[in-house]
């Protein structure tokens, strides 16, 4: 049967290589293209190949290879075929209408055609199917983020990982058209990425406070100092409870982290005082008394608050912390009326400011107001000339009288001719 069946399909093959033959010869014989045409084709070809490749990489960095893994990979198995064909005509442009195969009609032109917009269907969908999903799962995603921000996978990695896995598959449910499931699965994700979150950010600031705490229990610190290990453990819990339900408020909690170290450091400081002052002969016990006391007498010396060694060694603590504090309020005093002076100086720098503007606002307005006046003397100014020129023709005519004054002087009168001859 096998043999029977090879032969058949050789024959089958004889047969239809005829038929693809006579394709080819009818589809290279055609009239309306000319090489000029298929060549602008190519360049086409070329040109979207290009644009697509592009696309592509733009895809891959939004990561849409993981929004919508089954979209992306077809796109690129049709863009792999698109490119394949191209390259069978991109060197012989009369290539582009043959048969692609034996046993088919369609062209080269025609299946890059059909690649290049599967490419595009794909990636459309897998750009859609990326758009749906950071709105459906927001919350698990926004965790996400925070999760690589902390870096919870190098604390805990199998976790992690776990976690991954599963918002994989709600990514996945959308993809597939099953909205509905991944929104009805995506609160107990949450709910886990929180829990992660809250353990990762425990680890990072609390883990050597926890390792603290259990090393001073285990070296029996609670047996000289039970009432200051239990208030640092107290501390440490208090901090726990905080990240529970605030873990991204990093400020308080490194500030409660520090609080609870300060807290563990006074326990084991007091245990071992305790230690060794249960270890300490009888004869010691006066030294040891002194030697607090010469410290509150240097302090009292220091203050200048007086010498009183007299009053029992609490009493001259209090002693001193009554004096520092009435000392605080007498400052304080001092302070607050500084700053009412201050205060009062402030206003009348500002009124005086206040004065000098306006009197400014008044210079300004008045150098406004000028220009108005100087355009009405400058008016005046510019008629005068009519005046001017009056006087000037009054005076071109005065010449004609000079003249005839001139000629009287010079003729002196016939009175003055007879009494110059008479005294002759």
């Amino acid at each position: 049967m096998k043999k029977e069946f090879r032969i058949a399909v050789i024959a089958a093959v004889i047969t239809l290589s005829g038929c693809a033959s006579d394709l080819d010869t009818t589809a290279n014989v055609d009239p309306q293209t000319n090489q000029e045409q298929l060549q602008d084709k190519i360049n086409a070809f070329k040109t979207e190949i290009n644009d697509a490749e592009i696309a592509l990489k733009a895809a891959e960095a939004k990561n849409l290879t993981w929004f919508a893994t089954r979209q992306i990979t077809d796109a690129k198995a049709a863009l792999k075929e698109a490119k394949e064909y191209f390259l069978e005509y991109k060197s012989d442009s009369s290539k582009m209408n043959n048969s692609i195969g034996l046993f088919t009609s369609t062209t080269y032109l025609q299946a890059t055609t059909e690649s290049l917009d599967t490419f595009t269907d794909n990636l459309n969908k897998a750009k859609s199917i990326y758009v749906e999903t950071v709105t459906v799962l927001e919350d698990a995603l926004n965790y996400r983020k925070q999760l690589e921000k902390i870096d919870a996978k190098k604390h805990y990695p199998k976790t992690a990982q776990q976690l991954e896995r599963q918002l994989k598959t709600l990514v996945d449910y959308v993809a597939n058209d099953n909205k509905d499931r991944a929104i009805k699965s995506q609160p107990e994700l949450v709910r886990k990425q929180h829990n992660l979150e809250v353990r990762t950010i425990t680890k990072i600031y609390l883990a050597d406070n926890q390792k603290e705490l259990q090393r001073q229990k285990k070296a029996g610190v609670a047996q000289h100092a039970p009432k200051t290990l239990l208030h640092a453990e107290a501390k440490l819990k208090a901090s726990e409870t905080f990240i529970a339900t605030e873990p991204r408020a990093i400020s308080s909690i490194t500030q409660k982290a520090e609080e609870t170290r300060f807290e563990l450091a006074h326990s084991q400081l007091i245990a071992t005082a305790v230690q060794n002052l249960k270890a300490m002969p009888d004869k010691d016990y006066e030294r040891h008394i002194l030697s607090y006391e010469h410290i509150l007498t240097d302090i009292s010396a220091a203050l200048d608050s007086g010498d009183v060694r007299d009053q029992p060694v609490l009493q001259q603590g209090k002693h001193v912390i009554a004096y520092i504090k009435a000392n605080q309020e007498s400052q304080n005093d001092l302070i607050a009326a500084l700053k009412s002076q201050l205060a009062e100086a402030v206003m009348v720098q500002e009124a005086t400011m206040l004065a000098s503007t306006k009197a400014e606002e008044v210079k300004t307005a008045a150098v406004i107001e000028a220009p108005a006046t100087e355009i009405v003397e400058a008016e005046a100014i510019a008629e005068t000339p009519a005046t001017e020129t009056v006087k000037a023709e009054a005076i071109a005519e005065s010449p004609a009288t000079e003249t005839v004054e001139a000629k009287a002087i010079a003729e002196p009168p016939a009175t003055e001719i007879v009494k110059d001859k008479t005294a002759a």
